[in-house]
């Protein structure tokens, strides 16, 4: 099937409304309505459910607001990615340098966003059942891709500010509700993320949408992320047992560009298209009077990479591939983006490879939200925590390196848990970067407060590990309690 058409089948379907225009005549206009919705019955019929389960995954996907929630949120906090220059920079330094507070609006935005789709997620849920001309197994594949979109919204809202409040229903709404305890949270993530696998089926006809790996998937990373070892490793276990996935074997440096992006190696992807939820990474990476096409955007906003992460790398890494080193601009100057005393100050990470048909700032790449290679590692490292080093968790560690090119690691580079830990925290620099993951990377391994004080950032404290609950969030509702440390 044709990718636009694939893609357009998910577009956000509003439902009409009839708007009465007012005019300075006395009287109003009269007009004629030719199609008219109940909005009780709309939701019980198959475009309704279309367009309820459209709207929700539009505000749960990583393109909608890819920028602060790739980059702002998880790497800039970081060690591996850094920011300068354009309108952006000052709300980038904020995020740098530990000096955000309860009142920063891309928060905010970020919280509505994904309330907003859980609500949609809600919605169906409250309704399938109600639509009697549908066939069950229908209906399922609504519930399971519906109670997958939720447990992924709430996910990812738990990376960023911990436990919220558990939202399940809009039949009756509580104006109050209180966050989730762990416990609570836990429990409820789980079953969700389970039950939407036992009814998902292992591939869709549709690019991008839910599937049984995805959600065992995003199980197995939250599982990592909470550090409940024994559970990650079973459950990213079951994706390999899925044996649908496999490492990209391809030219490294073009994985990531159009052409690749729906391989073997994707468990879960956030679909992109020029026309519609565009990649906007290239923009900001691009460097300045860097040769772009006519039909590209190149911002004065510009996302760098640090140049002692860059310096790292194994010589022999392919996936130094994936980096722009130097460039001659338009006016001839040559730039070596390793000097920082250069113009461009730094190297940047081309990963997602210009999309030759990008619109502007929106380009078509897809943003892989959960890859095998991190299925692998998240095997290996919670594999090492449970037992130690282990010839299995080596061999999967080695499979993610071997890819790449560079010499496996042997039992005697590992003789510790305390040193696999180190060096898998490594590899997942290496190979995820650009890729949104290093502030959980970080946080897990207790590290994220460590390096960012040791490149500077005076403000990083413990408690910054999470992000402070939106203060327009806790003024409306008393009984949603701020994370501790911030007013």
């Amino acid at each position: 099937m044709n990718r636009n058409i694939q893609y357009y089948t998910r577009l956000y379907c509003l439902l009409p409304v009839v708007l009465l225009a007012i005019t300075s005549c006395s009287k109003f206009l009269k007009e004629e309505v030719f199609t008219e919705y109940d909005p009780a019955t709309f939701v019980q019929t198959k475009e309704g459910l279309n367009s309820i389960l459209n709207a929700a995954y539009n505000n749960m996907e990583v393109t909608s607001a890819m920028r602060e929630r790739m980059y702002t949120f998880n790497e800039f906090p970081g060690d591996i990615m850094w920011e300068w220059g354009g309108s952006f920079e000052n709300a980038a330094t904020l995020y740098m340098t530990y000096n955000w507070d309860a009142q920063e609006g891309f928060l905010s935005g970020v919280w509505q966003q994904y309330y907003i789709s859980i609500r949609n997620a809600n919605s169906l849920l409250d309704n399938v059942d109600k639509a009697a001309s549908l066939p069950e197994d229908v209906k399922k594949q609504y519930r399971a891709e519906a109670r997958f979109i939720r447990a992924a919204d709430y996910y990812f809202l738990w990376q960023l500010f911990g436990t919220v409040p558990l939202v399940t229903t809009t039949d009756s709404l509580s104006l109050s509700p209180r966050r989730a305890t762990p416990e609570e949270f836990n429990e409820f993530l789980v079953g969700e993320f389970q039950a939407a696998a036992s009814d998902l089926p292992v591939t869709q006809p549709l690019w991008g949408k839910a599937t049984r790996g995805a959600a065992w998937g995003l199980l197995g990373e939250y599982y990592l992320n909470s550090r409940q070892w024994q559970q990650a490793a079973d459950v990213n276990k079951q994706v390999m047992d899925l044996k649908i996935y496999k490492l990209f074997t391809g030219d490294i440096k073009n994985m990531f560009a159009v052409a690749n992006e729906q391989n073997e190696e994707v468990v879960f992807t956030s679909p992109a298209l020029p026309t519609l939820h565009g990649n906007v990474y290239m923009p900001h990476a691009f460097p300045p009077n860097y040769p772009v096409q006519s039909n590209w955007l190149n911002y004065g906003a510009q996302f760098c990479i640090y140049n002692s992460w860059v310096k790292t790398y194994n010589a022999n890494d392919k996936r130094l591939q994936w980096f722009l080193f130097g460039y001659t601009d338009l006016k001839g100057v040559v730039h070596d983006l390793l000097n920082p005393a250069d113009a461009g100050k730094a190297v940047r990470c081309f990963k997602y490879v210009p999309d030759p048909n990008a619109i502007s700032e929106a380009h078509g790449n897809d943003i892989p939200v959960i890859r095998y290679a991190e299925v692998l590692l998240n095997r290996a490292e919670a594999l090492n925590e449970i037992n130690g080093p282990t010839s299995e968790a080596l061999d999967l560690f080695n499979a993610v390196r071997r890819r790449a090119g560079v010499p496996d690691y042997t039992m005697a580079d590992v003789p510790s848990k305390e040193a696999f830990r180190s060096l898998v925290l490594q590899e997942r620099g290496w190979e995820f970067v650009a890729e949104g993951k290093r502030r959980m990377d970080l946080i897990r391994q207790g590290q994220l407060i460590p390096r960012a004080l040791a490149r500077g950032a005076a403000n990083a404290k413990d408690y910054k590990t999470l992000f402070p609950i939106p203060k327009s969030e806790t003024d409306a509702n008393p009984s949603l309690e701020q994370n501790p440390g911030y007013n």
